[in-house]
């Protein structure tokens, strides 16, 4: 890859990457401090602004770790695709340029003639995609948990017995499932549960699919590892922006026989880009790194709330069975004026409601230490007294 390479990619990246004041760094191998970088509570990693995403590239660049690839095929991204099929427990794996199209083209082969999909009815594929797979795919999607993060095996049973008993027969042709579940404030499904859905579809001759844009987060609050949940689903979707700051992308991993081909569908979606390198290259620089980086983040979270705690004007609530959100109340207070006071010292977070914050944690709270972070909190709710 030359430098004049970049040019080509200039004005995607600025497009594409939000501006914003962090660094490229990743925490792992350089957790020091760094007190005067931004630090937010709104991603889920690190979001590089167009020059930190250019210099990183440079860098990777000049290191000789940018293979190009040809319409999304080979190079630094078939070295992308492999990591990710081994670290979501697969054998295979695809990249796609947004987790819709790795979700939708996921439900329509695992599906095949049985066109009939269970989703969750707060899942991102039922809400979120414009009914790109009903429109696109003629799928069914049948959606369960009515407001809820999950459905139970015993809804599924329902679904299957009754498929099958329509005046013409029909059959359930995937199941799919997202965890943690973004629109309930990222909640994790369980691993028993998923295992026991999973378990009941594959002696069903159901295929089952797992969007897990997220699933590396929940690993770190369950204490199991990506691949474990893998294994469990025929394929799985991860977002390559979410937790591996590039601009854009995703991987759809399954098996050799799910994955041989598939780049044809992709790029008969419009989704076979030109040239994929400058996703797939960030986003494999931080793979092997977010786990440890983001185990950190939650480890000095912890210690913040801790000391914010001590004021009886903050109340922290950790949801139940919930990863990287947690709810911050603060009592007698402009909040307005107190967001804007933190975000003077570098510290962004959210617009408040009427009582508080909702916070999302990620590995740029490691950019300084708690205790410094606990007194810009302090200070700010002092300025924001009412």
């Amino acid at each position: 890859m030359q430098r004049r390479d970049f040019v080509k990619l200039g004005s995607m990246l600025a497009t594409t990457a939000v501006p914003t004041s962090v660094l490229a760094e990743t925490t792992s191998g350089n957790s020091a401090p760094k007190p005067n970088q931004s630090i937010d509570f709104l991603q889920d990693g690190l979001l590089l602004s167009p020059k930190e995403y250019a210099d990183l590239l440079m860098k990777l660049a000049d290191e000789g770790k940018i293979k190009p690839d040809f319409y999304s095929n080979g190079g630094v991204v078939e070295e992308l695709e492999n990591k990710f099929a081994q670290l979501l427990g697969q054998e295979s794996a695809v990249f796609m340029p947004t987790g819709t199209l790795a979700n939708h083209i996921a439900v329509r082969r695992l599906a095949g003639n049985n066109r009939r999909v269970i989703v969750q009815e707060q899942s991102h594929l039922y809400n979120d995609t414009g009914d790109c797979s009903q429109i696109l795919s003629g799928l069914n999607l049948i959606p369960l948990g009515e407001n809820a993060v999950e459905f139970s095996l015993n809804e599924v049973e329902q679904v299957v017995t009754k498929t099958k008993a329509g005046r013409v027969e029909a059959h359930i042709g995937a199941i799919m499932i997202e965890t943690p579940v973004r629109r309930q404030q990222d909640r994790i499904i369980q691993y028993d549960t998923l295992k026991a859905i999973t378990s009941y579809a594959k002696s069903n001759g159901i295929k089952t699919h797992l969007d897990g844009a997220r699933l590396f987060v929940q690993s770190v609050h369950t204490n199991v590892e990506p691949s474990r949940y893998g294994e469990l689903f025929d394929t799985v979707f991860t977002s390559m922006w979410k937790c591996f700051n590039a601009s854009s992308g995703a991987v759809l991993a399954g098996s050799k026989a799910f994955s041989e081909k598939l780049f044809h569908e992709r790029r008969m979606f419009g989704g076979g880009l030109p040239a994929s390198w400058a996703f797939a290259a960030v986003a494999l620089h931080y793979a092997d790194g977010f786990l440890n980086d983001y185990k950190l983040a939650w480890s000095n979270a912890e210690k913040l709330f801790s000391e914010i705690g001590k004021n009886e004007r903050f109340t922290i609530e950790l949801l139940k069975n919930g990863s990287h959100v947690v709810r911050l109340n603060v009592a007698k207070t402009n909040l307005g004026k107190f967001r804007e006071s933190l975000l003077k010292k570098n510290v962004e977070l959210a617009k408040p409601d009427d009582k508080g914050f909702w916070l999302k944690i990620n590995p740029s709270i490691n950019r300084n230490t708690p205790q410094n972070l606990a007194g810009y909190f302090l200070e700010s709710i002092k300025e924001a007294s009412v």
